[in-house]
């Protein structure tokens, strides 16, 4: 039994919407993107450590559990920026699949950088805590915000809240395929020339819970480029599509596919017709 001090749940995403504006000087890219949390959770345990290090313990031996891993980015940059001297036992039990675009990482550090602020009794205050999540990545200010929706510009972490009426039943299907985001927006570099998307009329279905409407205008840029290179995505879109269900996108880079359905009934059918193929889950919207 791993006894912590401090437990919290750090929730995957999806992205109803996800558009590339260009590529920045810092060799990052300009988007406009529709987060959505939703009830998949990874959990991670904190304790304090008398040794003074930060000790990382993940049920999944691909994470690493050293200075590449997003948490302890996390940990080191609370203690560089208050002069923390405290260390901390992290143990991460990872149900969110890892390099499938539903953010686990950035989640991850998100509950990191709020589980040790109260661990430590640091006492920085909200907008202290998105300013460091930014310097880990992009997708983590999402994940420290309360809201369980925002559009997201710039790299995704200019964020404005987005209020949903009800939580959104869906099915998210795992291929087990591990989808470099880097990669993936290497190879969208020659295709920025192409009509930019909008996001607004999106925003406004999803705060109506309008899933007819907003079937009609979900949309990834980054699809192509990962089905042109894993065409075993396109194929499980189109078996979900197939399905009945209206309202299907990949998430973020891939590997992800999801698809949104009016009840939670429709749902359990949805995977139960996919048993056996791939990791099916079924769940709803925060």
């Amino acid at each position: 039994m791993y006894k912590s001090v401090l437990t919290l749940k750090a929730p995957a995403k999806i992205n109803l919407f996800l558009e590339v504006l260009g590529k920045r000087k810092d060799g990052h890219h300009n988007l406009i993107t529709l987060f959505l949390k939703i009830n998949l959770f990874d959990r991670l345990y904190f304790k304090d450590n008398a040794e003074k290090e930060i000790t990382i313990l993940c049920t999944d031996k691909r994470v690493p559990d050293n200075s590449d891993n997003l948490v302890y980015k996390a940990a080191e940059l609370l203690r560089k920026k208050t002069g923390c001297k405290r260390g901390a036992h992290i143990r991460i039990i990872k149900k969110i699949p890892i390099g499938a675009g539903l953010g686990g990482g950035s989640s991850d550090a998100a509950a990191a950088l709020s589980g040790l602020n109260l661990l430590w009794k640091l006492k920085l205050t909200h907008n202290e805590l998105l300013s460091l999540g930014r310097k880990i990545g992009a997708d983590v200010p999402f994940f420290i915000l309360p809201d369980s929706a925002a559009i997201g510009r710039g790299r995704g972490d200019i964020l404005k809240p987005v209020y949903v009426k009800k939580p959104l039943w869906l099915v998210v299907v795992d291929p087990g395929i591990f989808v470099s985001t880097k990669e993936v927006y290497s190879a969208l570099a020659l295709s920025l020339t192409k009509r930019k998307k909008d996001v607004k009329i999106l925003t406004y279905a999803l705060k109506n819970c309008d899933i007819k409407t907003m079937a009609n205008i979900m949309f990834n840029r980054l699809e192509s480029v990962t089905f042109k290179k894993y065409s075993k995505l396109a194929q499980i879109k189109k078996r979900i599509s197939a399905l009945g269900v209206r309202a299907v996108l990949m998430s973020g880079s891939g590997s992800s596919i999801f698809g949104i359905v009016d009840k939670r009934e429709e749902a359990i059918r949805i995977k139960n017709e996919l048993h056996g193929a791939y990791n099916v889950m079924v769940g709803r919207s925060l």
